[in-house]
C-alpha cells in the first residue's frame, strides 16, 4: 500500500491554510455536482462540502481536451456578441481552429433570433440553490433553444443522454425563469428544445423537445434527489458500493490509503496544501 505524503506543518498552519468545510445550505448544486454525487456521495462530500483541490497529474490527457474545450466555447461567445475572433486563431490549438471551421460551416454560426451567449441560471428548489450556464439561449417567437457546444472526442449514444444530469436539469432550471426573459408570448415547456452540438461530430447533433409532462416528471425527479441528499448527509455521505469506480479515483487514498491505478505518485500534487509548500517523501501518509 502506499499513500500520498502531506506536508509536515503546524496544526495552526494546517487550520490556516485548509478550506472551511461548507454546509449543506452553501453549497452551490450543479449537473456537475449532481453527476458526482450519484456517482459516488464521499466523492461529493470531498470536492463540495470539504473543498478539497481536485488532485492533478500533468501527464492527464483529459487537461488539454479541457483547455481546448475552453478555447472553442470563448470563440464561440465571441462570435455570438458580433466581436473580431480571427486574429485570436493563429495562438490556438490547431485542433481548436479545425473545429472552428466546422462551426463556421454549421448552421449555428448564423442563428436567427435573439441570442444570449453564457447565460447564467439560477433557481432555490427544496432549499437548495441550483444553478446551470447555457451555453447559447437563441429566443424566436414560441420559441427558446438551448445550445451547448461539446468537444469530447466520445460522442454518448442517444439513449444515455437523456439520463444526464445536463440534459435534465438545463431545460427545467430554463422553464422555472422564463417569465423573466423577454418573450412576445405566454410561456409554455413546450417552447423548451435542447441541442448537444459535437464539434468532432457534427453530423450527429443531439435534440430534445421539452414538454409540460418532462417538466412536471423532471422536477419530481430533482425534489426526490434532494431528499435523498438530505439523507445522505445524515449518512455521512457513504462511499459508493461499486468499488469499481475507485481504481482510478484520484482520492483513493483518503478512502483506502491507495494511490490511483497507473498514475506515478511523484506525478500527483497533493489536493490540500497550497502547491508552493514543500512535500517531503517521508512523511507519513495522509488519514
Amino acid at each position: 500500500m502506499s499513500g500520498i505524503p502531506v506536508a509536515k506543518l503546524p496544526f495552526s498552519e494546517r487550520a490556516r491554510l485548509e478550506p472551511r468545510s461548507l454546509t449543506l445550505e452553501e453549497v452551490t448544486l450543479s449537473a456537475s455536482s449532481l453527476t458526482l454525487l450519484e456517482h459516488c456521495p464521499r466523492l461529493f462530500r470531498y470536492v463540495y462540502l470539504e473543498r478539497l483541490i481536485w488532485p492533478s497529474a500533468d501527464v492527464f490527457e483529459h487537461e488539454r481536451e479541457q483547455q481546448q474545450g475552453r478555447q472553442f466555447h470563448r470563440l464561440v461567445e465571441l462570435y455570438s456578441q458580433g466581436r473580431e475572433v480571427e486574429s485570436r486563431l493563429p495562438s490556438l490549438d490547431e485542433e481548436v481552429q479545425q473545429w472552428w471551421q466546422v462551426f463556421l460551416a454549421s448552421p449555428h454560426a448564423h442563428p436567427q433570433g435573439r441570442v444570449f451567449a453564457e447565460l447564467p441560471l439560477w433557481q432555490r428548489i427544496e432549499g437548495f440553490k441550483l444553478i446551470a450556464r447555457l451555453d447559447r439561449l437563441v429566443i424566436t417567437p414560441g420559441s427558446l433553444h438551448i445550445v451547448d457546444w461539446k468537444t469530447e472526442r466520445h460522442r454518448p449514444l442517444d439513449r444515455h443522454l437523456p439520463k444526464s444530469w445536463q440534459v435534465r436539469l438545463y431545460p427545467l432550471l430554463l422553464c422555472g425563469v422564463a417569465e423573466q426573459l423577454p418573450l412576445e408570448s405566454p410561456f409554455h415547456p413546450e417552447q423548451v428544445q435542447l441541442t448537444l452540438w459535437y464539434a468532432q461530430h457534427p453530423q450527429q447533433p443531439f435534440h430534445l423537445h421539452y414538454s409540460t409532462t418532462a417538466y412536471e416528471q423532471g422536477l419530481a425527479d430533482l425534489k426526490a434527489t434532494l431528499t435523498h441528499l438530505r439523507q445522505l448527509e445524515a449518512q455521512d455521505f457513504p462511499l459508493t458500493p461499486y468499488t469499481e469506480r475507485c481504481s482510478s479515483c484520484l482520492f483513493r487514498s483518503r478512502c483506502y490509503g491507495l494511490l490511483p491505478e497507473g498514475i506515478p505518485p511523484e506525478e500527483i500534487r497533493d489536493w490540500v496544501w497550497p502547491s508552493e509548500v514543500q512535500i517531503s517523501p517521508e512523511d507519513p501518509p495522509m488519514d
